[in-house]
C-alpha cells in the first residue's frame, strides 16, 4: 500500500512538472520581469521610495539618539550617591522555657449570683 502512494505521487509530480512548462515556465516569467522593469513608472516610483526611506532613516537616527542622549541623562542622576539611614531589624525575643501560669477563671464563674430572693 505504501508503495502505491509512492509511485502516485511520483506521477502526479512528473504531471505538475509537464503543465508548468507547457503553460510558459521559468521563460515566460523572465518576459514579464524584463517588461516590468523597463517602464520609466516602476524606476520613478523606485526612486521616490528610495527617497522616503532615507529620510524616515534619518529622522528614526534622531529620534534614538535623543531618546538615548535622555537615559544617560537619567542614568547620571540615579548614580549620585544618597545617603540614607541604615534601618535594622529587631531582634527576636528569646523564648523562655518556664511553665505558663494557671489561667485564672473569668469573672462570671466567680462572681456570686445574684437571686431575686436577695434583692
Amino acid at each position: 500500500m505504501v508503495y502505491l502512494t509512492l509511485i502516485l505521487a511520483v506521477i502526479a509530480l512528473v504531471i505538475a512538472i509537464l503543465a508548468y512548462q507547457k503553460v510558459g515556465g521559468l521563460a515566460d516569467l523572465k518576459k514579464q520581469i524584463d517588461q516590468i522593469t523597463k517602464s520609466d513608472e516602476v524606476k520613478r516610483s523606485v526612486e521616490t521610495l528610495a527617497s522616503a526611506t532615507e529620510s524616515i532613516k534619518e529622522k528614526t537616527a534622531d529620534a534614538i539618539g535623543k531618546l538615548e542622549a535622555s537615559f544617560k541623562k537619567e542614568a547620571k542622576e540615579e548614580k549620585k550617591p544618597t545617603r540614607k539611614p541604615v534601618a535594622r531589624k529587631a531582634t527576636p525575643r528569646k523564648r523562655t522555657t518556664r511553665p505558663r501560669k494557671a489561667a485564672r477563671p473569668s469573672t462570671e464563674e466567680t462572681a456570686p449570683e445574684k437571686t431575686e430572693a436577695s434583692s
